[in-house]
């Protein structure tokens, strides 16, 4: 479902959604799915104006504060927000009159990428008697 074609008011980070922050962007884990996300510091500073609820006008207008200028600018970000909310990231839900987001570099395509395996497959539980012990 495109965003779109779908949804004319605010965007909003869903409550069982957690960021952290790294270097170059952020980290997003769906506590309901357990797959992680990563973000580029575009990607995040976009994640930062749905964290409080945005539009997708009012994120394209930030962007273009923060350097994004062509046609191809704004279908990328309608693009990176469809991705969200077909992930399951993002809702419609309360906007924020003026939301606010830290973004200081230069601007580059946002960039979400998803892990292949949900944490639980990833991560085993050192009780698990199918585990070996170390000797």
């Amino acid at each position: 479902m495109l965003v779109h074609d779908s949804v004319t008011g605010p965007l909003i980070l869903r409550p069982t959604v957690v960021a952290t922050v790294i270097d170059e962007g952020a980290i997003l884990l769906d506590l309901q799915t357990k797959y992680f996300y990563r973000l580029n510091d575009c990607g995040w500073a976009i994640v930062q104006l749905l964290e409080a609820g945005a539009a997708l006008e009012e994120i394209k207008s930030r962007c273009r504060s923060w350097g994004a200028k062509t046609d191809a600018d704004d279908a990328a970000i309608t693009h990176f927000v469809d991705i969200l909310r077909a992930e399951g990231l993002i809702t419609a839900g309360p906007g924020a009159p003026n939301p606010q987001a830290d973004f200081s570099g230069s601007w580059t395509t946002p960039v979400v990428e998803r892990q292949a395996e949900p944490l639980h497959r990833l991560v085993s539980s050192a009780f698990d008697p199918s585990i070996p012990l170390a000797e």
